[in-house]
């Protein structure tokens, strides 16, 4: 089955979504995206010109922040790389062209994480720490199920939120008190999603990872017959919503049709804490690369 690209689906609010001031913002265009991160830009182009691995290696030590976590990463329990590699050259060769690529950009995204009015910094750096547990708990679904590449599920777990940035860094810009906080909770529920596959779109992401933000909003998306990378973000997305505190009211997993096509795979509605559970170590090794 098919999807709509964002751009061509007419989008369809709620009555009072229309009179909301965030929403006209939107439609007025003032709710200007983010770039897409340099390094992360130059990191693209260089694997799709098929470019030798030390040039790879320069456009990484451009940000010797990411150079160093990709060490970090590749030395992690994640890789359990029998010597210890220290320098960039061996962590490139190592990690693979497709698994730099995906956490380079992971990686700049941090810096897209900015804010000055406290209030909002706070919920950029709220939403961004959620994002964060959503990637560790997608990656480690994906290597459960064996059905998506984790690296992937990673990246799709760090982006599926990425539709709340540009709200938030509008209300930052404007002076306290011009916006009820309730206007921001409505925005970000109604058109984040619309607003995160736009965004992805923008950067030329592939297909499968800029429907994210918009599929990954509705717990019964159901695009394909298939377990695919939105299914492993969903129940990502659920499962932290499990263990987060809140009274946020979910659906019964059993009912989610990304649950359901795990058919014999290891995630049962009694298993699903208790695997989770087993794997907090890798989560948080997981979550310590981004929230740092």
């Amino acid at each position: 089955m098919t999807t709509t690209a964002p751009m061509d689906t007419e989008l369809k609010f709620s009555e009072r979504l229309k009179d909301n001031r965030f929403y006209q913002h939107f439609i007025q265009g003032e709710l200007k995206t983010p770039s897409f991160p340099d390094v992360a830009l130059k990191m693209r182009e260089a694997i799709q010109q098929d470019c030798e691995i030390a040039d790879i290696v320069k456009i990484v030590n451009l940000d010797p922040v990411i150079s160093a976590k990709l060490i970090q990463v590749v030395n992690s329990p994640l890789y359990r790389t029998l010597n210890p590699i220290s320098n960039c050259l061996s962590a490139i060769n190592r990690l693979g062209r497709k698994t730099t690529r995906n956490l380079v950009i992971a990686f700049s995204m941090k810096n897209l994480i900015k804010g000055e009015n406290p209030s909002i910094k706070k919920l950029i750096q709220h939403s961004w720490l959620q994002s964060i547990k959503v990637s560790g708990i997608s990656y480690t679904l994906a290597q459960l199920t064996k059905k998506v590449d984790p690296e992937e599920a990673l990246l799709a777990g760090l982006l599926h939120n990425i539709g709340v940035l540009p709200i938030l860094t509008f209300a930052d810009s404007r002076p306290e008190g011009t916006y009820q906080p309730a206007d921001i909770d409505l925005c970000i529920n109604e058109i984040h999603g619309q607003i995160g596959s736009i965004i992805l779109e923008k950067w030329e992401f592939p297909d499968n990872l800029k429907q994210i933000p918009l599929q990954s909003a509705d717990w019964f998306t159901n695009t394909t017959e298939y377990l695919n990378l939105n299914d492993i973000v969903l129940l990502a997305k659920y499962h932290n919503f499990l263990t987060s505190p809140g009274n946020t009211e979910l659906p019964l997993i059993n009912t989610l049709p990304a649950f359901q096509k795990l058919g014999k795979q290891p995630l049962t509605p009694e298993m699903s804490l208790q695997i989770l559970h087993d794997a907090k170590q890798q989560i948080a090794e997981t979550m310590s690369f981004f929230s740092h």
